[in-house]
């Protein structure tokens, strides 16, 4: 047999190993036309984990250690962090959904809601007792999630193979965010300015927020009351939303966290198949959607009956406490004459 004759053969093998190696090599296409909700907990496939196990072992055959940081490991302490640091927040509201709302439609009178206030706020208006329940609470919920959401989007990026700015921003969290996490974070700045008027001008003025009450709170709405109704409606309807939406997440019902998956195209043999459980599907989802719905749509309104209705229609004070009142309003930055 000549040289040529086997090196024929020869090279034949060695062509198809290196096709089936790089076989081996090959990503997987992805077949989801929807990417993995950021809310529920669902997490992309690592890279790593679909290739064939002799492809993950290191060149000298002993197993890379890792310490726990790997990208699952990372979700799993990120969501947990995001979602038990809603549990102080949540006594906080309630609380103080109390003492805003169902007070004042009990008494129907500021001044004798403002005794129940002044019982609970120890409670939780002391400096330390606030900061630990509802400051350090809230940034870290609102970090955690941000920063699960990164991850998760950098990962996203790797598994379809982004190359340019255009596919990275296609691929990106922002603009393919749930309601849930639109509400969150419409909530931000809103919060932020009732900590600025409730806690920050009052600081600044008297030294602290020993003056505030619900007294403080209707006297806004004779100021400005078109401004105050609306800022204080869109406050109470967002946070309530987002505050049932999460716990309904909490619990397995994900109305508010996922997006609407696309149906199935028109004579497609899978939707066929599956319509009955398809059909039961619609009807647990429709259920849940009123329920979660119907929820938020009674606890936003009534804490707002309580805020807008007795609160915000109240007479004003004495003399001395309104201008007291008006210093401290005065003192909120920038905006603080037009308020």
């Amino acid at each position: 047999m000549s040289s040529a004759e086997e090196n024929g053969p020869r090279k034949l093998d060695d062509v198809d190993a290196r096709s089936m190696f790089s076989l081996q090599e090959l990503d997987p296409s992805p077949v989801q036309e929807e990417f993995p909700d950021l809310e529920n907990g669902m997490q992309t496939p690592d890279l790593h984990d679909l290739r064939p196990a002799s492809l993950n072992r290191s060149p000298s055959n002993i197993p890379a250690t890792n310490l726990g940081l790997r990208g699952y490991n990372w979700d799993s302490w990120l969501s947990a962090l995001q979602k038990y640091s809603t549990y102080p927040p949540t006594l906080f509201l309630l609380l103080h959904f109390a003492n805003t709302s169902l007070i004042p439609l009990a008494t129907r009178s500021v001044p004798d809601s403002d005794t129940y206030l002044l019982l609970t706020r120890p409670v939780y208006q002391a400096p330390s007792l606030e900061h630990l329940v509802l400051t350090i609470p809230g940034l870290v919920h609102v970090a955690s999630g941000i920063a699960l959401r990164s991850i998760r989007s950098s990962r996203r990026a790797r598994l379809y193979g982004v190359e340019s700015r255009s596919q990275r921003s296609m691929l990106s969290f922002w603009p393919r965010v749930s309601l849930q996490a639109q509400l969150g974070y419409a909530l931000v700045p809103l919060l932020g300015f009732h900590v600025l008027v409730n806690r920050v001008a009052p600081l600044i003025h008297d030294g602290g927020s020993s003056g505030v009450g619900l007294g403080y709170v209707a006297h806004a709405f004779t100021r400005n009351p078109v401004f105050w109704n609306a800022y204080y409606l869109a406050l109470v309807a967002v946070g309530v939303w987002h505050i049932i939406g999460g716990w309904a997440a909490w619990m397995g019902w994900r109305v508010t966290t996922v997006r609407r998956e696309r149906m199935h195209k028109k004579g497609s043999l899978e939707g066929y198949l599956k319509q009955p459980e398809n059909e039961q599907r619609s009807r647990r989802q429709r259920k849940m959607w009123w329920t979660v719905n119907g929820l938020a749509a009674v606890g936003a309104s009534i804490w707002l009956a309580g805020a807008l209705g007795i609160v915000g229609r109240s007479e004003q004070g004495s003399g001395w406490e309104v201008n007291g009142w008006n210093e401290i309003y005065n003192r909120v930055p920038i905006i603080g004459s037009w308020l």
